[in-house]
């Protein structure tokens, strides 16, 4: 290589995230540089490899790097432009050196003192000296002095060698934080955190420092803002696994060991390659910790990474405190394995703090008149059945029975017996037969016959889910011919709804309608009136959507029957089935009108349903607040019955609400649950692939957060998991949209032939799902993303590739917009081509038009502007004055930027005139 082409790649090489490619770059220039003998280069390279190692977890060979180019500086062959950078660089060899065991510590006092001595010379102030002196005593335990040195530190003015403002006052909050001056440590840090913090270690350097000072000053809600906010900015930093331990032992401190041990699976592979000892240690600790949590929790033989929760405490409990041990044996004090030893057998400061985002009260229902209970056993089990048709669980009407009648009577004993059946049956049908069997005895010893063939019909039905039955239907017609020979019109509808429900088991619904019908046409009483309207509504639901407008009118016909009764949840539940059928009937305003009501429901589970039916609409009519208000009352809600599953699903729609709200930090916190959630529920689930599609929503949902959050690294790296989910599920049109949103992260922070890579993919996914339009869109971009990354070559063929999709377009009416967008770019890109001008007009020249002829007339003035320009370079300036001269008159006066372009080329050409 050239030295011209040694300093491009190092220039690059700059330019590149940290890590080991930005450390590979670097090395390959270093080593070029050496074989030309370019000592320039050879210092140049070495000053950013100090860097790159530092914050590539690589320190240890920063060592090597910062003395080449000390010595050079002394030697007077270093780069005066450089000077900045090594004397600051002291610095992170100082911090360093402490933390490698092998390394004697007369090193490091010797490099402090280096420091001074060169920092006095330069006729720098001391305020850094006196911060690294207190690290490093802090670091052996020698308390007087870090005390004395860090007064020393706060006295000496800062200058330009001292710590950027949020990093200078993080060191101190740690001191702070170790000498148990927490109430100083957290003053000392608000007016940080209230200021603007640009270096790329904050805020979650000075975050995690905070942990631990406002778990012990009874700051929860900071702790765990500070824990969210700062671990999501490291998870994916190898270099910061000595910050990531400290949020592991945070969630061991506050009762979080679930999630303690999500990071430490996370994590734990970090430990084959740590940044260096003292990181390894402080990890290996902090984990040994969570797992023994775990361990004292009874879960001692958990599989943890091809472990056991148990084994593994042992194993890197064992490794944290040989680390230990090799720095005391270095330091000569036991200050390093004091301070493990008490991480290892710490309790948690706090029982158990929620992590998962600002808690808010889900909205409750009005207050409702209590109803009074009837005095008698014989009328509480008249007043349970009806409650049952009105839709209300009818535990506090039991409860009273139990009072009443603590030993019942055979009849009455039956009917307590039905009730527990039903309440054993929600979680598992099959615990109700053992209930149901008794009482259907009970009912045949005292002649209630007509209760009876209701139990058989039920346990009939029973059978049939549980696979044991193949003859439901005939069982259950045979109990409906007896009840209507010997009960009234009411037990006769109830019995044809049972024959229903068998109709429905045995999939014949339409014979399951017909019983319905019947029902309805026999009941008297307006509860079980509303209760079979209800249940039509659910069945017509089942036929499909050609059958959704029957089944909006049987669910308004429920509403209309329960109304009278008073508020009941079974008009909630109707208000919610008729507010879904609304919205897929494109009503959407009664529909949210409908789901409004609904949520006032008593039972909880059914009030969080309709909340997130709720936020869900408003997500699809794009109202932010209405959505993130409901969505965060649905997450509320289903926390509360212990739904962890629905609670999942509405954290990640929390999250879409978010995003819209303009709170990405709460987005990203609610897709983090999430995904946490439904790991841990895919761990155990016998099917777990349905769980897949929700982790792939979660995924994105969070990537679109730290898109927002200015984390594109990240970003990527989630919309890559859903890509390959999606490829999974031979979702060609899927990955193309990954990769096409990939594209639009990484055009944002100006990588763009990353962007244009991406956008490549996504076209080619796109072709293979036989979509022309977003591939068409896709190539168009990668074109224009090559231009801007200076690749003419490569624009120019994404170009040809999109005019070749185009072409295939040209008669496609739907196509208009993409065709006019894909001329105004291609003309900018051959424009700017040496040699194009021709080519650049013919492409340009039909996109106005085209913009004109779908009403788009801003777009239409801003081709004809670059129109304007092609001709001006063409030296055909009167065609090029006509042409800018209309468009501004068609302009509308709003368009104030296409507008100002225009008339600075007009004067261009009149004082060239």
């Amino acid at each position: 290589m050239t030295p011209d082409q040694l300093w491009e790649r190092l220039e690059a090489a700059s330019r590149m995230p940290f890590g080991r490619g930005q450390i590979a770059a670097v090395e390959e220039v270093i080593r070029h540089a050496d074989a030309l003998g370019e000592e320039e280069t050879q210092y140049a390279a070495r000053i950013l490899a100090t860097h790159a190692y530092t914050y590539g977890a690589e320190p240890a060979k920063a060592f090597v790097t910062f003395s080449w180019c000390l010595a050079a500086y002394d030697r007077g062959a270093g780069l005066p432009r450089y000077d900045q950078e090594l004397y600051w660089y002291f610095k992170w060899m100082v911090s360093a050196l402490t933390k490698f065991p092998e390394v004697p510590l007369a090193r490091t006092f010797a490099a402090l003192d280096e420091m001074e001595r060169r920092y006095r010379l330069a006729g720098h102030t001391m305020n850094p000296v006196h911060q690294y002196r207190t690290v490093v005593a802090m670091h052996v335990g020698d308390l007087d002095t870090a005390r004395e040195q860090y007064r020393l530190w706060c006295a000496a003015p800062r200058g330009e060698m001292s710590d950027c403002v949020g990093c200078e006052p993080s060191d101190k909050v740690r001191y702070l934080s170790q000498a148990g001056r927490d109430e100083e440590a957290v003053a000392l840090a608000l007016p940080v955190l209230g200021g603007e913090l640009s270096c790329v270690e904050q805020p979650q350097s000075i975050l995690t420092a905070l942990l631990l000072p406002y778990l012990r000053t009874g700051r929860l809600e900071e702790a765990v803002d500070a824990h969210r906010q700062a671990y999501r900015a490291i998870r994916h930093n190898r270099g910061e696994l000595g910050m990531v331990a400290d949020h592991i032992a945070f969630c061991a401190y506050t009762g979080n060991t679930a999630r303690g041990l999500e990071l430490v699976e996370r994590h734990l592979g970090w430990l084959d390659e740590p940044r260096d000892p003292m990181a390894d240690m402080h990890f290996s600790a902090a984990a040994a910790l969570v797992l023994r949590l775990v361990a004292e929790s009874g879960r001692a033989d958990l599989p943890v990474r091809g472990s056991t929760a148990g084994a593994l405490r042992d194993e890197l409990a064992g490794r944290a405190l040989e680390l230990a041990q090799r720095f005391d044996t270095r330091n000569e004090t036991p200050a390093q394995g004091d301070r493990i030893r008490a991480l290892l057998s710490a309790a948690p400061i706090v029982d158990h703090l929620p992590l998962s985002g600002p808690v808010r009260p889900a909205p409750q229902p009005a207050a409702a008149e209590p109803s009074v209970l009837p005095d008698t056993p014989e009328e509480l089990v008249a007043f349970a059945r009806r409650e049952a048709w009105l839709g209300n669980r009818p535990r506090r009407i039991w409860q009273r029975f139990d009072e009443l009648c603590p030993d019942p009577e055979p009849a009455l004993l039956a009917h307590r017996l039905v009730a527990r059946g039903s309440a054993a049956g929600r979680d598992d049908v099959a615990a109700a037969e053992p209930h149901w069997l008794r009482a259907a005895e009970l009912f045949a010893e005292v002649g209630a016959e007509v209760h009876r063939q209701g139990l058989l019909a039920r346990l009939a039905v029973l059978r049939k889910l549980t696979g044991r039955d193949e003859n439901v239907v005939a069982e259950v017609a045979g109990t409906v011919e007896t009840v209507a020979r010997i009960g009234t019109a009411d037990d006769h509808a109830q019995a044809l709804v049972r024959l229903a429900y068998a109709h429905r088991v045995a999939e014949q619904p339409q014979e399951a309608l017909t019983a319905l019908e019947q029902a309805a046409e026999l009941a008297t009483d307006d509860a079980l009136r509303a209760h079979i309207a209800l249940e039509t509504a659910h069945f017509t639901v089942a036929l499909g959507p050609d059958r959704y407008p029957a089944a909006l009118a049987a669910a308004e016909r429920a509403i209309a029957l329960f109304e009278p009764v008073g508020p009941c949840d079974g008009l909630r539940e109707a208000q919610r089935l008729a507010a879904q059928l609304c919205a897929e009937a494109g009503d959407p305003e009664r529909a949210a009108g409908l789901l409004d009501t609904a949520a006032l429901a008593e039972d909880p589970l059914l009030r969080a349903q309709a909340q997130h039916d709720r936020g869900r609409l408003g997500l699809d009519l794009g109202q932010a607040e209405a959505a993130h208000r409901a969505l965060a009352a649905a997450v509320a809600g289903f926390a509360a019955v212990d739904e962890t599953m629905a609670a999942a699903v509405a954290r990640i729609d929390l999250a879409a609400a978010a995003v819209l709200a303009g709170v990405p930090e709460e987005a990203a916190d609610a897709a983090e649950t999430a995904i946490s959630e439904l790991t841990a529920t895919r761990r155990t689930a016998e099917h777990p692939a349905h769980l897949d599609a929700e982790l792939a929503r979660a995924r994105f949902q969070l990537a679109r957060a730290y898109r927002e959050l200015g984390h594109p690294d990240q970003a990527v790296e989630l919309l890559d998991l859903v890509a390959a989910h999606c490829q999974e599920q031979d979702n060609p049109a899927g990955v193309g949209q990954m990769h096409g949103v990939a594209g639009e992260v990484l055009d944002e922070f100006d990588r763009e032939a990353e962007a244009a890579e991406r956008f490549g993919l996504a076209a080619d996914s796109y072709a293979s799902a036989e979509l022309a339009l977003p591939e068409l869109d896709n190539r168009r971009r990668a074109a224009l993303s090559w231009h801007w990354a200076d690749d003419l070559d490569r624009s120019l063929a994404a170009l040809a590739a999109a005019e070749a999709v185009a072409d295939r377009l040209a008669d496609d009416p739907d196509a208009v917009w993409h065709l006019a967008i894909l001329g105004y770019d291609g003309g900018r890109i051959l424009a700017n081509a040496p040699g194009r001008l021709a080519d650049a007009l013919h492409r340009v020249v039909p996109a106005a038009d085209r913009f004109r002829s779908v009403g788009a007339i801003v777009q239409a003035g801003i081709a004809d502007a670059l129109h304007g320009r092609i001709l001006v370079d063409l030296d055909r300036p009167g065609e090029a004055e006509k042409l800018l001269t209309a468009a501004l008159e068609a302009l509308p006066a709003d368009a104030t930027g296409p507008r100002e372009d225009i008339r600075e080329l007009l004067d261009s050409i009149t004082s060239a005139e």
